[in-house]
């Protein structure tokens, strides 16, 4: 539905942002996607293989916008984040905390020291 979601392109930054109206989520955005799934359901159940592949290359079609879009996407890609905890030791009475850098590197050693 027109002014749900909207796509910003910045070509200068090199930036995406998606506007989303909370607003409109359920009287717009629920309906819509409502509808797509129920056509998709009505071409699957009525076996309209024919009718289906059209209507699905038509909405996943890539033209030249969506390719400028996946290239800022991708020059804008981060590294996933390494979620690493640290381990607890025993040195007589007292209960320590060793932590670790969140690389590839840490996440063995912290599985080294942990002696099991």
């Amino acid at each position: 539905s027109a002014g749900f979601m909207t796509l910003d392109v910045n070509d200068e930054d090199n930036q995406l942002t998606i506007i989303i109206d909370r607003a409109r989520i359920l009287s717009q955005g629920k309906k819509a996607i409502g509808s797509m799934l129920l056509r998709l359901h009505v071409y699957r159940c009525t076996a309209d293989v024919d009718a289906g592949r059209l209507w699905y290359e038509e909405l996943t079609a890539v033209d030249d916008y969506w390719l400028k879009i996946r290239s800022i996407v991708l020059a804008n890609k981060t590294s996933k984040p390494i979620l690493l905890q640290g381990n607890t030791f025993l040195e007589g009475d007292v209960v320590t905390l060793k932590e670790y850098e969140p690389t590839v590197d840490g996440v063995i050693q912290s599985w080294a020291e942990r002696m099991i």
